[in-house]
């Protein structure tokens, strides 16, 4: 087994970094230096290279494409570049969700336009794909750190927050109520107080070498990490930090940055069953997450607060002033205290986000119906996630939902379409959802000649589902009479908007009168958005 290599620091003392999980050994989802010598141990770490931190985000980068807030404005469009996470960005119960998403989504409303996200599978992928123009902002818990500002141009602070180790204590419980080992003398309850709720883990358990008997004491003071070994994710922010903090101290520190660790969430889950040690985490993350696990000890801070920021391309500055405008606008600071509050101190929402199987993002169940959706729209010829999105419109997955107009079940069927489609009980969610595959496979065989491609005609099936076909073909009557393309959906949508108006709807191409277009135009819109979040579930 290669050792991992002691980066030399100034006053004789070593920061010892190694990068778990590295490609050419056996994959182990995570790794750490004495796990070869447990009983039972996972088998070899992976080969010792240095730990990159921020520098794993930064080395080969594209150079940054011409594309500035004019250009944004043109298009109509914001795309943001997202991981998924706890806090910043996720999809509970069909609905995309987060502290970061909701922020951007407000910036975006209020310059008039769409928010397009981008979920990057790993944060080495974050600022190569904002510098390729697949995203125009980083929206990613980015620390402000002095690396990241050679290479893009970064925000205005969101929320400050300090970087603390978490470890585990004893005489509690662990997640789920599950009884803890004795690795530490100090009782829980005189650390994290009596009364913390216990839920769920979010997202997928690291899998890791059967638990050491790490018999250790409770860190007080960061000049106590020296000779320790802390876990962190892969490119970390907090990198720098541990570095500085070894530099000062007369002991090495040995660093093992988690490969496939994205997030810290992961790892606080594995100090608290006793699979790693340590791990460094943003206080207030970390402090939220007191909530799960009765035995985590959030202490000691190696470090002050440091800002959150969003990055733009480092020729984005156009862009990066609407942003930083927009953050320091009063009502702007109101919204982002909000939804701080909402995302980072309500314990209960965070409880029932975490312990809710249908949080999409981390189990890749968007819904209790995704089996059924699958097979289904299999027949329709849709991407199931696209179904699935409609019936998170209709119905929010509620079988039993009833609009006023008496339309019923997940896909909500109106009851002349449930008889015409064979469907006895609509609010059985396998009748519903089968008669209602019938009907947009009836209406998808009536646009084929007509809409010859595909992504367009998905657009017109949609809303003539929710307003009916005869409206839509009015709108593509107006559109053709006015020099527009009828085939064209931002052609039709226009004229379907202008159909709530006595001077268009009384017009004689018009057959089926005053339809209240905005709604079958924000209907497919809200889809094929939901549809662009649902597409990041694995």
């Amino acid at each position: 087994m290669r050792r991992p290599i002691p980066t030399p620091l100034p006053g004789g003392a070593a920061l010892l970094v190694v990068l778990a999980a590295a490609a050419c050994e056996p994959r182990m989802p995570l790794a750490y230096l004495r796990a070869a010598a447990a009983p039972g141990g996972g088998g070899a770490l992976a080969q010792g290279v240095d730990a990159e931190g921020p520098a794993g985000i930064m080395e080969d980068l594209p150079r940054p494409v011409d594309l500035d807030w004019d250009s944004i404005v043109a298009r109509d469009t914001l795309s943001a570049v997202l991981t998924f996470n706890s806090t910043g960005y996720f999809i509970h119960r069909g609905e995309p969700m987060g502290f970061e998403y909701e922020m951007l989504e407000a910036f975006a409303e209020d310059h008039d336009l769409a928010l397009r996200t981008v979920v990057a599978r790993s944060r080495a992928d974050l600022f190569r794909m904002l510098n390729r123009g697949e995203g125009d902002v980083v929206a990613a818990r980015l620390t402000l750190v002095p690396e990241y500002e050679s290479v893009v141009a970064l925000t205005r602070p969101l929320y400050s927050t300090a970087p603390v180790v978490v470890q585990r204590t004893t005489g509690g419980e662990g997640a789920a109520g599950e009884p803890t080992g004795p690795d530490t003398a100090v009782d829980v309850e005189e650390v994290v107080g009596a009364d913390t709720a216990i839920v769920d883990a979010p997202g997928d358990p690291i899998q890791v070498p059967p638990p050491l008997e790490i018999q250790a004491r409770l860190l007080r003071r960061p000049s106590e990490l020296g000779g320790d070994t802390v876990h962190v994710t892969s490119a970390s922010d907090y990198y720098t930090r541990i570095t500085e903090l070894s530099d000062s101290l007369g002991q090495d520190i040995e660093l093992v940055e988690v490969a496939q660790a994205d997030q810290v969430e992961p790892l606080i889950e594995a100090v608290a069953e006793g699979r790693i040690r340590l791990t460094v985490s943003p206080q207030n993350l970390a402090e939220l997450s007191q909530t799960r696990f009765t035995n985590i000890v959030v202490t000691p801070v190696v470090g002050p607060e440091q800002p959150v920021v969003w990055a733009v391309r480092e020729n984005a500055l156009g862009l990066q002033r609407q942003l930083d405008t927009w953050l320091v606008d009063p009502e702007r600071r109101q919204l982002r205290q909000q939804l701080y509050i909402k995302y980072f101190v309500d314990q209960k929402g965070y409880q029932e986000r975490t312990e809710d199987p249908y949080m999409a993002s981390e189990t890749g169940q968007i819904s209790p119906y995704d089996s059924l959706l699958s097979r289904e729209a299999a027949g329709l010829g849709w991407d199931w996630r696209l179904l699935a999105a409609q019936v998170a419109q209709e119905s929010r997955f509620d079988p039993r939902a009833r609009s006023w107009a008496g339309a019923r079940g997940l896909l909500q069927l109106m009851p002349r379409t449930a008889r015409e489609m064979g469907v006895s009980n609509p609010t059985n969610p396998e009748e519903n959802v089968q008669g209602g595959v019938r009907y947009l496979q009836w209406l998808s065989g009536l646009w084929q000649d007509e809409i010859s491609d595909e992504e367009e005609r998905r657009k017109f099936i949609l809303a003539s589902y929710n307003a009916g076909r005869g409206h839509v073909l009015d709108a593509q009557r107006l559109a053709a009479k006015h020099g527009d393309d009828p085939t064209r959906w931002e052609d039709v949508a226009y004229w379907l908007l202008q159909k709530s108006k006595p001077a268009v709807y009384r017009d004689e191409v018009v057959q089926h009168g005053y339809v209240r277009g905005i709604e079958p135009v924000q209907y497919v819109s809200k889809i094929l958005k939901r549809y662009e979040s649902y597409r990041s579930v694995q």
